[in-house]
C-alpha cells in the first residue's frame, strides 16, 4: 500500500535528518546532467533547504536580490544566505575557470558535493533534456577532465549517474554524510 512505503520513507528520511546539521551549505558541482538539480530539489522538499539554482537566476533564487552580493563578494554572499536560510544548496556547475570563486565558497564554509558519473550516461542525459547545444556539455566535460576535477579540491565526491541510471537520492545524502 502506499500509505507504507510512504511511512518507510519518512522513517528513513528522519534517520538521516538527524545527520543533517541545522545549520549547513552545501555547494552541489560536477559533471554537468548527473542529477544536481533534482538533488537540490529533493534537499529542499524533504530536508528544508532552500535551494538556489545559481546559473538560473533569477527564478532559481528564492532571493534574487542577492544576486549583486554574489557578484561581488562570495564570503558576503553566503553571509547574507546564512541570515535568510539554515540549510542551503547552491546547485553550480561552475565553469573551471571559477575555480576562485569555489575556493572563496569553500573559505566561506560551504561543502563541497562533486557529483559524478558515467560521462556516456551523462551526455545522453543531456540530449534527452534538450535545450542547450550538446557541444556546451562536451566542452565543460573536456574543461573539467583537463583541470582533473575534483582533483585539489576539498570534497566530498559521490556517484550519482552510473550506466544503469540514477543514484537514489537518499543514498546520496547518506553518502556526504558517511565521508
Amino acid at each position: 500500500m502506499n500509505l507504507g512505503v510512504r511511512r518507510n520513507a519518512s522513517k528513513e528520511a528522519a534517520a538521516t535528518d538527524g545527520k543533517v546539521p541545522p545549520n549547513f551549505l552545501l555547494l552541489l558541482s560536477g559533471i554537468p546532467a548527473v542529477g544536481k538539480s533534482s538533488f537540490g530539489r529533493y534537499l529542499a522538499r524533504d530536508y528544508g533547504f532552500a535551494y538556489y539554482d545559481l546559473e538560473c537566476y533569477p527564478r532559481g533564487w528564492p532571493h534574487p536580490e542577492l544576486k549583486p552580493v554574489w557578484n561581488s563578494s562570495r564570503a558576503d554572499f553566503v553571509s547574507r544566505l546564512k541570515a535568510y536560510h539554515r540549510r542551503i544548496a547552491l546547485d553550480w556547475g561552475f565553469p573551471v575557470r571559477a575555480i576562485g570563486w569555489v575556493q572563496e565558497l569553500l573559505s566561506a564554509g560551504a561543502r563541497l558535493v562533486w557529483l559524478e558519473g558515467d560521462i556516456a550516461r551523462a551526455r545522453e542525459e543531456f540530449l534527452r533534456r534538450g535545450g542547450i547545444d550538446v557541444a556546451e556539455f562536451d566542452a565543460q566535460v573536456n574543461a573539467i577532465l583537463s583541470a582533473r576535477l575534483p582533483d585539489g579540491l576539498e570534497c566530498v565526491r559521490v556517484e550519482a549517474l552510473g550506466s544503469s541510471g540514477f543514484t537514489d537520492p537518499h543514498q546520496i545524502l547518506e553518502e556526504i554524510f558517511r565521508q
